[in-house]
């Protein structure tokens, strides 16, 4: 789990529209609840970003989530991915 904190507001809608066009299209990025996104590839268990807000800005979070055999695949491969793409939309701090 890696946590970006960000001192932008940030809203899912923006949140899923910056990442889908960092992330290309390869990615599927869709809201999963009020607080959080999948982000996924085809045929893979998506990862999970917790978006939580404060008053010194928005924390990111980049989850695993599945079965081991799908956390494994998704914090060698698409974990990373989405936290550069994060770091890059948002200047986020580790």
């Amino acid at each position: 789990m890696a946590k970006l904190r960000t001192k932008e507001e940030v809203e899912l809608e923006e949140l899923q529209r910056r990442l889908s066009d960092e992330l290309g299209p390869r990615y599927r990025v869709t809201v999963a609840s009020d607080s959080s996104m999948k982000v996924g590839r085809p045929g893979v268990v998506p990862s999970r970003v917790r978006v939580t807000h404060s008053n010194d800005g928005t924390t990111l979070e980049v989850r695993t989530s599945g079965l081991i055999v799908s956390r494994v695949i998704q914090a060698a491969s698409i974990n990373p991915r989405v936290r550069r793409a994060l770091a890059q939309v948002y200047r986020c701090e580790s």
